[in-house]
């Protein structure tokens, strides 16, 4: 074997604390194997060979060499030891591995007796996040700090002799600061491809291993013709471990200078956080004219969400903003997705919700308060209700196998306006549903349900003129019951398995006497599609009650094939028997034969086409279609929607829309990028994108030219030319 152990004496020369290495001799026996001593913490060696140099009073070891001692590890060609200066010198591929730290090379390195401190000659390292830095010369300290010599750092994978790295920092001198957790530069300069781009004379930016840094993120910048030229320059600051803060302000040519905050926190039992922005300003047009008197404008959202045990939890979401303009002026998303709440906002109108809500295998309990802001041109606040509070209370009771499951529900609204009807509603049901499976594969779900609701509205405007109804309570009793049948048939033939489902479902529900005196608020909007054409109650809320008896009917077919490969469709129509329409003229359950759903899905893995469409039962008119197709291939990807429906409740005519969403792969690293939404009624662009994308192992690069034309207020179409650029592992810098 090749393995020696130099312990006692021989070790005592490369351990802090063990002196008298005079003394030390080596003995070795006759395979070249264990040369024995005595002693604490020995460096283990592997070598092909080992010589002693009596004359120089050094040791070399030599051929595949490996190192070991106090958590470290040098492999080299050759490893010189000299008891007499306490040094080791490594030559030759050297590499040195330490506990809880990334690697490091050289071509030749001189260390002490602990194999920490050293001096290298041609050094690289690997740092944590894929970072890696490599210098003509290179000084290691104990504590792991690197000082380099005629350096460089980059993300990128690059191979000696290969082409330059899409990107890398190179300076006359830097520094890797262990105990700051910072990389230092003097004299650098930022290579793209091998050229230089930007110079700086002292530079800094978060050591790779570090988790959080503050310090300057990639900024935002682009070309508008709203804004004219706009730059943003964010500034996170890690405030504590639980909570920091990212100031961005903007300058841009068109309008005065706009402030970003965003703010986070965490807690033991959950999170928070908080985004705004302030400027004063007056309004600007598509073309950034000025408009009206400048005025303190702005927006806050946030929320967060917190546990108050393992079944319960309480949250809250905050959405406003000065005006109707503000955040679209200033491209600002009106959707704020992180913390929603419970209440999903309609487009264009900002949501602020308090709730608690609770839920385990038998309940779920809810409880709300929430009010409305609208950045709709005409549509007034004052007229839009604060909804506080909203309650609900679900309580689901396993009956036993032959007899299914009985949920109740407690329920309660109360809506009041500034200027519009004040809405209070109470109401208390029960619903019963089981199935049974006769031996032959038959689904038979019987159900039944009954409900309560007690209103009391204020300030109802009459029906003739100066008649006014101030108050007006009352209370009703309603119920349904029915049963559905559905007989589930397979057949497999080969690798092919089809499902062909019949159903048909029948339901009898009373009348609802006390309709004319209730204002509907919660269910204005009905769409149908497959879900909700079975549904035993297909209005949205409690305001509208389908009475009567109606009967509906559905085949559903289901095939499985290769390898994940599916083909789905469905057809299915409602008609009603007896009792009044309740829902809108569009929503397809106006007419006694409902729209006939006609529904289909094809997944071929990475092609799929998903088509819904509502036709019209007595003359064939198609009142609904919409079309997805999507690909997703090696070098072309995107999805293509088509939809038209008759959208009359928000405005006259039909409306009639293409998105397009898509990318595709010119090189293994750039991409072609176009979206577009269009809308077909009024042959107009919405919005298009067109962009081209640079990412590899290291650097993700865009530039989007972006036309948007909603035709809200003063705004008008706006162009904007936008360049975003991320290098990896610079996600925080700085400068000293």
């Amino acid at each position: 074997m090749r393995s020696l152990l130099l312990a006692a004496v021989c070790a005592s020369a490369l351990i802090p604390g063990i002196a008298d290495a005079a003394i030390c001799t080596v003995t070795q026996d006759n395979d070249g194997g264990l040369l024995s001593a005595t002693g604490d913490q020995p460096v283990y060696i592997e070598a092909d060979t080992l010589i002693e140099n009596r004359d120089a009073g050094s040791y070399i070891a030599r051929g595949n060499v490996v190192a070991r001692q106090n958590g470290r590890t040098v492999e080299a060609d050759e490893l010189e030891y000299r008891p007499e200066s306490n040094r080791v010198i490594a030559r030759g591929n050297v590499a040195i591995f330490s506990d809880n730290a990334p690697p490091q090379y050289a071509d030749e390195i001189e260390l002490d007796d602990a194999l920490g401190e050293g001096l290298a000659v041609g050094f690289s390292t690997l740092l944590e996040n894929n970072g890696r830095a490599a210098a003509a010369f290179a000084v290691r300290r104990a504590n792991g700090s690197l000082e380099l010599t005629n350096a460089y750092y980059t993300a990128c994978r690059f191979e000696d002799g290969g082409d330059a790295p899409t990107w890398r920092l190179r300076a006359a001198r830097a520094v890797q600061d262990t105990d700051a957790e910072m990389i230092y530069y003097r004299d650098v300069r930022l290579e793209v491809l091998g050229v230089p781009v930007a110079y700086a004379p002292t530079f800094a930016h978060a050591d790779p291993s570090s988790e959080r840094r503050s310090g300057f993120l990639f900024p935002d910048f682009g070309l508008s013709s709203r804004l004219g030229a706009f730059y943003g320059q964010p500034y996170y600051w890690v405030i504590s471990p639980h909570q920091d803060l990212t100031v961005t302000p903007r300058v841009m040519a068109n309008a005065n200078p706009l402030l970003e905050l965003q703010y986070r926190r965490r807690f033991w039992s959950g999170d928070l956080e908080f985004e705004t922005s302030y400027t004063n300003e007056r309004d600007l047009d598509s073309d950034g004219n000025k408009l009206n008197d400048a005025e303190h404008r702005w927006h806050v959202f946030g929320g967060g969400q917190f546990d108050i045990n393992e079944n319960w939890i309480w949250g809250f979401g905050v959405q406003l903003a000065s005006d109707d303009f503000h955040l679209r002026t200033y491209d600002i998303s009106e959707n704020y997705e992180e913390y929603p709440g419970i209440i999903q906002p309609a487009p264009r109108r900002l949501m602020n919700q308090l709730y608690v809500s609770g839920r385990t295998d038998t309940y779920y309990a809810e409880i709300i308060a929430s009010g409305v802001q609208s950045l709709r041109e005409f549509e007034i606040d004052d007229r839009l209700p604060v909804m506080a509070p909203l309650g609900e209370l679900r309580l689901t009771t396993a009956t036993g196998e032959n007899f299914g499951r009985l949920r109740t529900i407690a329920s309660t609204a109360v809506l009041t306006r500034n200027d519009g009807v004040d809405y209070q509603r109470a109401s208390a049901s029960a619903d019963w549903q089981a199935q049974f499976i006769s031996p032959g594969g038959l689904v038979f779900e019987p159900f039944a349900a009954a409900r309560a609701d007690y209103y009391s509205f204020s300030d109802v405007p009459g029906v003739l003129p100066g008649n006014t109804v101030t108050e007006d309570s009352f209370g009703r009793f309603l119920g349904y019951a029915g049963a559905e049948l559905s007989w589930p048939l397979i057949n497999s033939s080969g690798s092919t398995d089809t499902i062909l489902e019949p159903m048909v479902q029948a339901l009898v529900a009373s009348d609802d006497s006390e309709s004319a005196r209730i204002i509907n608020e919660d269910s204005q909007t009905a769409e149908l599609d497959e879900t909700l054409l079975f549904d035993h109650n297909r209005a949205a809320g409690y305001d509208l009650w389908e009475s009567g008896t109606r009967l509906t009917y559905g085949l559903r077919s289901t095939t499985f094939w290769g390898d994940g490969n599916q083909l789905r469709g469905f057809i299915g129509q409602s008609r009603r028997i007896d009792g009044d329409p309740v829902f809108a003229a569009n929503s397809g359950l106006f007419e006694d034969e409902s729209d006939i759903i006609v529904a289909g899905e094809i997944d071929l893995g990475s092609f799929g086409i998903m088509a819904r469409t509502r036709v019209d039962a007595n003359d064939g008119t198609l009142n609904r279609i919409d079309l997805v197709a999507s690909y997703y291939g090696d070098r072309v990807s995107g999805q293509i929607r088509y939809f038209s429906f008759d959208d009359s409740l928000n405005r006259f005519g039909t409306s009639e829309e293409i998105q397009l969403v898509s990318q595709t792969r010119l090189t293994d690293d750039w991409s072609f990028v176009y979206n577009l939404q269009r809308d077909m009624d009024q042959g107009v662009n919405r919005r298009q994108e067109i962009g081209f994308r640079y990412r590899d192992f290291c650097t993700d690069f865009e530039v989007v030219y972006q036309r948007e034309n909603l035709n809200i207020g003063t705004l008008g179409p706006s162009e904007s030319i936008q360049f975003r650029v991320t290098l990896f592992t610079l996600g925080g810098i700085g400068s000293e």
